[in-house]
């Protein structure tokens, strides 16, 4: 028999796909696991637990949304909630209201069932929204509470081909408002009415605007680049865009352009705005002259029909459509793009689908024709090409279903959030330049719960992913928008305030704001009548039943104690009176981050009413609790702080571990672990076994803790004797069910294995 002890110190290969358990030969096979649920897995090699999801506030009428980001600056960033006929707002870490509890909005032209197709751009505050079935649109954000939606009116362009036929147009005047322009043959259609129209009368050029349908040979305009004459003339053209030909469907901007792509009747044609003047399209001046700075359209020409289905700005205009992916550059190198210097490339043929693209540094990560695989598409210096890898060969498994949305976070942990049909959701790490290609699936809590969208605005030290959840509750379907907690990053191991670990979760702060100075006898365990007073008015008559709490360090150094003093009477804004319940160390002032105010029952939870949640109370596990009929929970004491939501597992099971054997692969020999080291960073509260059904606990309560406080935060090795005997795979799980942290550095599981 050959034992051995391996090493398993990095994860990051992400979950496989059954068809890869047994490639042993591939060389990042150690690195990848079975399952990895509701763990992200970081660059460095590491796995940690996926935080939880804060709740922010239920969607209008429990529908169904999409959220969409708009980032005016890394300081001021909001996410829209997209619902019916109309859009919310939210920012840090809250829905904007015009009074409490009344959201802000505004309304719009889009239906639930509009809501997939569209694509947005933005500059600076204004956002350009695009839909097949709609004229562009744009956001304007003046305030906090002052959003503007309203549909462009684009300048002079862009147009159709000129006319090359015998139909001639007529204008009753050369300018002016509500003019007669007649056609000598049928030309028009109702679906006109705003469609833009250019003639040319010897060389001047002139546009107009179509405000009236009259007849197929007949329209009413404003004038708005005067004619050079009322002759009827043959040299004309029609707007490109129109509820005759289609709307655009894909936009971007690009070296000062706005780029617009894609109608019904031209879905191969992109068209470029005037350089700096993104509502102007015009293709000439009056006089007929191009220069540079004009408008430009180019046209995909193929073998097949190739539609554009996104854009993408980057040193090149990356392009995707159904039939492949082109960048789109200057015919000569280094320069701008004109309307005379313009070219495009194809790239790949693996053909996009309708879904935003993200660009991640130089690559383009972007969703194929079919709906379920990933690729990049990334320039090689060593093939002087344009590569495009499939990013999801390794787990497709877990896209299936199909993919519906993507989004990048690149803060803290460089994550490609994907959102698949079925509502389920998936993480991909990405970091390309250190060769971190892992995909990671998260399990949102609740009955038949399921993620609608996801969006990523930059935030503070960290960006934040936001989702808009559907969960049944009590029997009815309820939808909310809830945004993924910070990443746990302690100060030190007693610091657990921050371990948000429960989705659908709210928290309870009971931190004080001001100084508050203790009264004689606070210093005697069952004191009465004890006076507290607070540096400014903070106290009210609800206080009364609350318990002050005073964290201060153990007299060995290590750990804290807690000095507790119950309020049973309130005098005023400064004044409370109280029962001392664990002796203060002395009458000194406290500082505002020193104390608390803990409360017994928390409230806020209306979105769970009925549903069994779980709890972390002062850094310390407290039994589940079922939300009562007005939202609240009752606790077993008071807590200074308390993260209430639903509960839910976190798993990572490695591939079955191949150590060799005296005659070659140990694959299909019999096999025992008979302990695993388990190397950990930050964390409490785990079970460690062979799978789900099979874990023992991972024990971290040292003699030395005291029994009214949990545990500190873990990090180092834990030796844990392996539930298993012999066996045919050697596979090692370890679960998270608690509400708190976990962090595996490595895995070092020892085995034998029987030759023969």
């Amino acid at each position: 028999m050959a034992g051995a002890s391996l090493l398993l110190s990095t994860f990051n290969a992400g979950e496989w796909s059954p068809e890869l358990y047994g490639r042993i030969d591939l060389d990042k096979y150690r690195n990848a696991c079975r399952v990895i649920e509701n763990f992200v897995l970081l660059a460095q090699g590491p796995a940690t637990r996926r935080p939880g999801t804060q709740f922010i506030a239920a969607t209008k009428g429990d529908d169904a949304v999409r959220l969409i980001p708009f980032e005016f600056s890394t300081e001021q960033a909001y996410v829209i909630e997209a619902g019916e006929a109309y859009f919310r707002f939210y920012m840090n870490g809250g829905r904007i209201e015009t009074s409490p509890g009344t959201a802000y909005e505004i309304a719009t032209p889009y239906g639930v069932a509009d809501l997939a197709g569209l694509k947005w751009a933005q500059s600076a505050d204004v956002l350009y929204l695009t839909h097949p079935n709609f004229a562009p649109h744009k956001l304007s954000r003046s305030g906090h509470t002052s959003w503007t939606l309203s549909e462009i009116e684009f300048l002079d362009g862009p147009y159709l081909d000129e006319n090359i036929g015998a139909i001639s147009l007529t204008p009753a005047a050369a300018g002016g408002s509500n003019i007669t322009l007649t056609a000598s043959a049928d030309l028009f259609a109702a679906t006109d009415v705003g469609r833009l129209v250019r003639i040319k009368h010897s060389s001047v050029w002139g546009w107009a605007r179509i405000i009236t349908f009259t007849s197929a040979t007949q329209v009413k305009i404003d004038i708005k680049g005067a004619f050079g004459g009322t002759d009827a003339v043959t040299n004309w053209r029609l707007g490109a865009w129109s509820a005759t030909t289609g709307w655009p469907s894909a936009v971007t901007f690009h070296e000062e352009r706005l780029f617009l792509a894609n109608t019904r009747a031209q879905p191969q044609t992109l068209w470029a705005s005037v350089s700096g003047a993104y509502e102007s399209f015009a293709p000439t001046g009056a006089d007929g002259i191009v220069k540079d700075d004009h408008g430009l359209n180019f046209t995909i020409a193929d073998d097949r029909v190739n539609a554009i289905r996104w854009m993408s700005a980057g040193k090149t205009l990356a392009l995707g459509t159904t039939g492949g992916e082109f960048n789109l550059t200057a015919s000569s190198l280094n320069e701008a793009l004109t309307p005379s210097n313009i070219t495009v490339r194809r790239e790949t043929t693996n053909g996009s689908a309708d879904i935003r693209p993200e660009r991640i540094g130089a690559a383009v990560l972007y969703v194929q024709r079919a709906g379920r695989k990933i690729y990049e598409m990334a320039y090689s210096f060593e093939n002087d090409a344009f590569n495009s890898p499939e990013l999801s060969m390794l787990a497709r498994h877990l896209t299936m279903t199909g993919i519906k949305e993507i989004a990048f976070q690149a803060e803290p942990w460089s994550i490609l959030w994907v959102v698949l049909q079925d509502g389920g959701l998936l993480g991909l790490t990405y970091m390309r330049g250190q060769d971190v290609v892992g995909w990671h699936r998260h399990r949102i809590a609740g009955r038949e719960a399921r993620v609608l969208s996801v969006a990523v605005i930059p935030g503070g030290r960290q960006d934040e992913a936001w989702l808009a959840i559907e969960r049944r509750v009590g029997g009815t379907v309820k939808r909310s928008v809830e945004r993924l907690a910070a990443a746990f990053e302690p100060r030190d191991p007693f610091d657990k305030q921050g371990a948000f670990f429960v989705d659908g979760g709210l928290s309870f702060d009971g931190a004080g704001s001001v100084a508050l100075t203790p009264g004689a006898g606070a210093e005697t365990i069952g004191s009465t009548g004890v006076i507290f007073t607070a540096a400014a008015g903070i106290f009210g008559p609800g206080d009364v039943g609350r318990e002050i709490q005073h964290l201060y360090p153990a007299s060995s150094g290590e750990g804290y104690y807690v000095a507790r003093a119950i309020v049973t009477g309130f005098t005023d804004g400064t004044h409370v009176t109280t029962t001392i319940h664990a002796a203060f160390p002395s009458l000194a002032a406290i500082a505002a981050e020193d104390w608390s105010l803990g409360a017994q029952v928390i409230g806020g939870l209306d979105h769970l009413i009925g549903e069994v949640v779980t709890i972390l109370a002062d850094g310390a596990t407290h039994p589940d609790r079922v939300v009562a009929p007005d939202g609240t929970v009752t606790l077993e004491r008071a807590a200074s702080y308390a993260h209430v939501g639903l509960g839910y597992t976190s798993r990572l099971s490695t591939m079955d571990i191949e150590a060799g054997a005296m005659d070659g692969a140990a694959q299909g020999k019999k096999r025992r672990v008979h302990r695993v080291v388990v190397r950990l960073h930050n964390s409490l509260g785990m079970r460690v076994g062979a799978d789900a059904a099979r874990t023992d606990d991972v024990v971290f309560r040292a003699a030395r803790t005291a029994m009214d406080q949990s545990p500190p935060l873990f990090s180092g090795d834990k030796f844990v004797a392996f539930p298993k005997g012999w066996d045919g795979q050697a596979i090692v799980t370890v679960l998270q069910e608690q509400p708190l942290p976990c962090t595996i550095v490595a895995l070092i599981p020892q085995l034998t294995t029987m030759d023969g």
